[in-house]
């Protein structure tokens, strides 16, 4: 479980942030990470979660997401809908699987959560391997953050004996830093290469950054791509 981390994307309320350490109390998980929260103290977390200790000793804030998800190999997003050419699923017991033994053989994964009002943006959901949501009722779907966070911990601390791991991969996976400076050369490239003709190329740049996702590169294929676009701008720049 120490593979498993929860991000909380700009929460407004602090009562919330404590409801969801309750949460991870309640579900054996102690590892969370804020991004540009709204300000609390430990006496409202602990109004909220009684002995609060175990998680806020792990609890990290970062003024950016791309701080909080560097080191992250797996990003899992949550949405209460799905989202054209984004791998959206709602199979949650096997989705729980699948992440206790991803997490136990290339940790560390992290659940990504969105703010109360309006949860994760596109732009947001685009940084994800696949995107989580909840099978509720269609005519009230949406869950406050912790009663999500509480259902989707609930069922990853149900996996009480995690299935035999794939075998491990010969080399780690990229984390999402190294992915985000692959994603940064290709788009130097289409930058210097003119390849955008019109409009701002931001679908383009979502594909891409969906495609890359989806290779599951290691952290050395991450690296020599990167690599070998920035010799080909190199190149292109001394013509």
């Amino acid at each position: 479980m120490n593979d498993i981390i929860v991000i909380l994307h700009q929460p407004r309320d602090p009562r919330n942030i404590g409801a969801v350490v309750r949460a991870m109390l309640n579900t054996g998980f102690h590892h969370l990470r804020l991004v540009d929260p709204c300000p609390f103290d430990p006496a409202t977390i602990s109004a909220v979660a009684h002995r609060p200790d175990p998680v806020l000793a792990n609890l990290t804030v970062h003024a950016h997401l791309s701080e909080a998800i560097a080191d992250i190999r797996y990003l899992v997003g949550t949405s209460d809908r799905p989202h054209p050419g984004l791998p959206w699923r709602n199979d949650v017991r096997q989705w729980a699987n699948e992440t206790r033994q991803r997490a136990g053989s290339a940790g560390p994964v992290a659940i990504f959560f969105g703010s109360e009002g309006n949860g994760l943006s596109r732009d947001e959901l685009v940084l994800c391997q696949e995107i989580l949501g909840l099978p509720m009722a269609p005519d009230y779907p949406v869950l406050n953050l912790a009663q999500a966070v509480l259902l989707v911990l609930y069922e990853l601390q149900q996996v009480t004996t995690p299935l035999a791991p794939h075998p491990q991969p010969g080399e780690p996976p990229a984390t999402l830093a190294a992915r985000e400076s692959l994603h940064t050369a290709v788009a130097d490239l289409i930058s210097a290469t003119n390849f955008v003709k019109s409009g701002t190329g931001q679908a383009l740049h979502q594909r891409l950054r969906t495609i890359i996702a989806r290779a599951d590169l290691s952290e050395r294929d991450a690296a020599v791509l990167t690599a070998l676009l920035r010799e080909v701008l190199r190149k292109l720049d001394r013509r």
